[in-house]
């Protein structure tokens, strides 16, 4: 009987390997074998929540269509943006933390990044000032910051893959954590430099992967010093909204 590893099962599902330890858990899908692999009839349940995780469904909200054998009505993404809005707005920093760790907890980070954090985050930008918003955009960044941490330090006590993720430019440092907690959740051991500076930052741990994060472009000079560190064999490359190289 083929079966495949847990490297080959993401590529073909678009899944990572925490998501699939925490469905496992759930008990959305069935475990795999740890010395055999993912057997071939695996995938398509796999498949199968990754669609219906995609659709912001929870993870009760899934294992209950699982028993109904019928996929019913979620609110969905916007559902849990409205959620962390009131939260933000009446909540006590305990709730709004709390409530952060569920949703993180029921989706991979890619999802929940992309669906909950990231929109929310630019409406908080784009909010009329007079209305309060300074301060909601305050506690949330405050809330991602908090949950990133707490992500990062499970992530090293695991010992998962090693990653320096080191800004190079930064326009919104609340997206810079963002994507810390998205890279955690799909199974690295994150360190982050945020503060740009002029001289390279130097991690504290050996990583096995590097990452520039570029929000605003990239300089010349910097990407120079990139292009040498790729020549030289280095696992470094560029990522971020803008990777565009400027005067500066």
């Amino acid at each position: 009987m083929k079966t495949f590893s847990t490297e080959a099962i993401c590529a073909i599902t678009g899944s990572h390997p925490a998501c699939l330890e925490r469905w496992s858990k759930a008990g959305l899908i069935s475990l795999h074998d740890s010395e055999t692999g993912w057997k071939v009839e695996q995938i398509g349940d796999i498949h199968h929540v990754v669609n219906m995780a995609a659709s912001g469904a929870t993870l009760n909200e899934i294992r209950q269509w699982q028993l109904e054998g019928k996929q019913s009505w979620t609110p969905g993404w916007s559902a849990h943006r409205g959620e962390l809005l009131w939260q933000l707005e009446y909540g006590s920093d305990r709730t709004l933390a709390r409530l952060m760790r569920q949703i993180d907890h029921d989706y991979c980070g890619d999802d929940y990044i992309k669906h909950v954090l990231r929109p929310l985050n630019k409406w908080l930008r784009e909010e009329d000032i007079m209305s309060g918003a300074a301060q909601r955009l305050f506690r949330f960044h405050g809330a991602v910051l908090h949950r990133a941490q707490c992500v990062m330090r499970h992530a090293w006590r695991n010992k998962r893959v090693p990653l320096f993720l080191e800004a190079i430019s930064v326009e919104d440092e609340t997206d810079v954590w963002m994507e810390a907690i998205r890279l955690t959740r799909q199974g690295f051991d994150v360190e982050l430099s945020s503060r740009v500076s002029d001289t390279p930052a130097v991690s504290t741990q050996r990583y096995e992967h590097h990452l520039l994060w570029c929000s605003t472009g990239i300089s010349s000079n910097k990407h120079s010093q990139f292009l040498a560190k790729l020549d030289a064999g280095q696992p470094i490359r560029l990522c971020g909204p803008d990777t565009r190289i400027t005067l500066s």
